[in-house]
């Protein structure tokens, strides 16, 4: 679930953005969304201290709080560095504050679709990898290794091995059950391999070349649907 909070004293500005959001979400990464609408800073700071949001859309011209401030309470009071802000407003003008909160985006009204599309698309893909661990057990101890930092996984007899940015493992399990747990962006070139999309640097017609420098084969009877992967990623924004 992917929750998304606007944030606007306009109404026909939130109705106009949920209408929008509400329509395009079968075309996005997650499409199990929850949108709320409030119409002051006030509003949302209250609600996000016991409901906190994956992104905010905010207007940067709200009325007693404005936009800039109430991302300084998110970020400094509340510290609350996860959640992504994009401000909205009616000006071309960007205060020098605006940047201290780490806006993921900028969007001028009236707000373009297209745009709104990508941004949320970027924020899901980023709180995805933020937010989800890869869990297996090794020697008996349970270990968590963000899916950002995975390059790929082999199957070889019984065991799986995890090659990684930082680290290196190895545990006891078959292909079958990755195939049931990991998101998207880790594609399956062969029976023998799950690949992490955005290390890979080339596609070739037979092979995948990744950061790390290792070449992964593509069987024969995936080089279709490996294409296919990557036109539909590329396409919707989700990786590279």
């Amino acid at each position: 679930m992917f929750k998304i909070a606007i944030c606007d004293d306009v109404e026909d500005v939130c109705r106009e953005l949920k209408t929008m959001i509400i329509d395009m979400k079968d075309s996005l990464i997650c499409g199990d969304i929850i949108i709320d609408t409030f119409y002051s800073g006030e509003a949302l700071l209250e609600n996000i201290e016991e409901s906190p949001y994956d992104l905010i859309f905010l207007d940067i011209e709200l009325g007693e709080i404005n936009g800039v401030e109430v991302g300084h309470i998110i970020r400094e009071q509340m510290e609350d560095y996860i959640t992504k802000i994009i401000y909205i407003s009616s000006k071309d003008i960007y205060d020098r504050q605006l940047f201290d909160v780490q806006p993921l985006h900028f969007l001028k009204k009236p707000i373009d679709s297209k745009k709104v599309f990508a941004d949320i698309q970027l924020a899901m893909k980023i709180s995805e990898k933020e937010n989800k661990n890869f869990e297996f057990k090794s020697f008996r101890k349970t270990v968590k290794v963000p899916y950002k930092d995975i390059l790929y996984f082999e199957s070889k007899g019984r065991e799986i091995f995890l090659f990684g940015t930082k680290n290196n493992y190895n545990f006891y399990g078959n292909i079958k059950s990755l195939e049931e747990v990991l998101p998207k962006f880790f594609i399956h070139p062969n029976r023998s391999y799950f690949v992490n999309y955005e290390f890979i640097t080339c596609f070739k017609f037979e092979e995948l070349i990744m950061t790390d420098g290792s070449i992964i084969p593509i069987s024969r009877n995936k080089r279709k649907e490996i294409r296919e992967l990557q036109l539909v990623f590329e396409r919707k924004g989700q990786l590279k």
